[in-house]
């Protein structure tokens, strides 16, 4: 039998449950029960760029009483054999096998209407399996007007009609939640949140201590990962075997490779490879690639770069932009100068190279493999293999200049 889901979704749909708009939620859980043709129905532009986005169609309200209902007749093919699924948008614990139920229960005692109800919550109707013909022929006898999820309206009239409606209770009362108050958000969030997490620890990641711990519905952990107090991972992030994250870390939408440290670190849309140690306080920032055995430590910040396997960046450097080889040592305080006010230039660091404290790479330039810059050093030419680069002033001597600066310095 043919099925087909239609969602309203106004602004609350797209407030975040774990970093995610709730709409999504509900999305992937159609997506998942494997519905036919599924529309969202929603006059917020910004909701149906999300569905759009998601993949699935949206569709604005013809006028001001266009409903859920009256839309569902105007928008699905004319077969009287379909069943359509109502669901809020906002409702993010609506989830795939609760939908299949539902469906099972609708289709066994043969209901006209199977709609999705909570006890705890005053058994208010907020999504429903309903069979198009008696959707047809209440619209045929009642007028189907309502907000724009009227199915409490469309209940009672297949009631009073004779037709056969029944309730099913929700498996638990968050199910029956929308995210339309900061109330009920964070019941949902902790709901979610603690379900995300026990289906980890059974998985076999190791958090020792759950405070602050944080991980969205897209994200998967490795068995024998570590995640420590104060970690929070959004997006679509993996994080490999054996990899240790926190304290304090924030990943989102990034690829953690097996046997990574992340101590007090914030990685943005980046890899990080197998046996990368990275922090305390290091920022990877957008397109990055962090290779094999690399070390970033305290108050590093990387951007749109690659650096490669066993380089190591200890401290108070700036990577951006740049294309970094194996095996190379950065000294404290290194720049690359990738931004001229106008365009932004590549910096390229050949394997095995030594970058001298304080050293500033002036892009675009080139550092060859096995080649040193001095210390204090803005380099604005390439700098061949094995070469050493040195760009800064001779130092000049002034004797006796402190004591005739200080003797002016008392007289007056």
């Amino acid at each position: 039998m043919e099925t087909c889901a239609l969602i309203f979704a106004n602004e609350d749909a797209l407030q975040p449950i774990l970093f995610k708009p709730a709409l999504l939620w509900v999305l992937d859980a159609v997506r998942a029960c494997d519905i036919g043709d599924t529309a969202v129905l929603t006059a917020d532009q910004n909701a149906a760029q999300t569905a759009k986005e998601a993949g699935f169609s949206a569709i604005p309200p013809e006028s001001g009483a266009d409903n859920l209902l009256t839309a569902a007749l105007r928008i699905f093919p004319q077969d009287t054999a379909c069943n359509i699924l109502f669901l809020r948008g906002d409702m993010p614990l609506v989830h795939e096998l609760f939908i299949h139920a539902a469906y099972d229960a609708h289709q066994k005692s043969g209901n006209d209407m199977t709609a999705f109800c909570c006890p705890s919550a005053g058994n208010v109707l907020l999504a429903a399996w309903v069979r198009r013909a008696a959707l047809e022929d209440a619209a045929a006898n009642a007028p189907l007007t309502g907000d724009g999820c009227p199915l409490a309206r469309l209940f009672d009239i297949l009631q009073k009609a004779g037709g056969k409606a029944q309730r099913v209770p929700a498996p638990f009362s968050e199910a029956a939640l929308c995210a339309d108050s900061a109330r009920n958000r964070n019941t949902i969030t902790a709901f979610a949140r603690r379900n995300i997490l026990e289906t980890l620890l059974d998985a076999g990641v190791e958090i020792p201590c759950v405070d602050g711990v944080l991980a969205g519905p897209d994200v998967t952990v490795a068995a024998g990962a570590t995640l420590l107090p104060g970690t929070i991972l959004r997006g679509h992030t993996t994080v490999g075997a054996g990899s240790v994250l926190g304290p304090n870390t924030l990943v989102e939408d990034s690829e953690i490779g097996e046997n990574v440290l992340l101590n007090s670190t914030q990685c943005y849309r980046s890899r990080v490879l197998d046996g990368a140690n990275i922090g305390p306080f290091a920022h990877i920032r957008p397109n990055s690639v962090i290779g094999e055995r690399v070390h970033l430590g305290n108050f590093v910040e990387v951007k749109n770069s690659n650096i490669d396997s066993g380089t190591k960046v200890s401290h108070l450097t700036y990577v951006g932009d740049s294309d970094v080889g194996k095996r190379v040592n950065f000294g404290c305080g290194t720049v690359t100068v990738n931004y001229t006010g106008k365009a932004k230039f590549r910096t390229t660091i050949g394997d095995d190279a030594f970058i001298g404290c304080n050293t500033n790479l002036v892009a675009p330039v080139k550092v060859g493999d096995g080649a040193y810059t001095a210390a204090g050093s803005t380099i604005t030419e390439d700098v061949p293999a094995d070469a050493l680069g040195i760009a800064r002033a001779r130092q000049v001597n002034k004797d006796g200049w402190s004591r005739r600066f200080l003797a002016d310095k008392k007289k007056k």
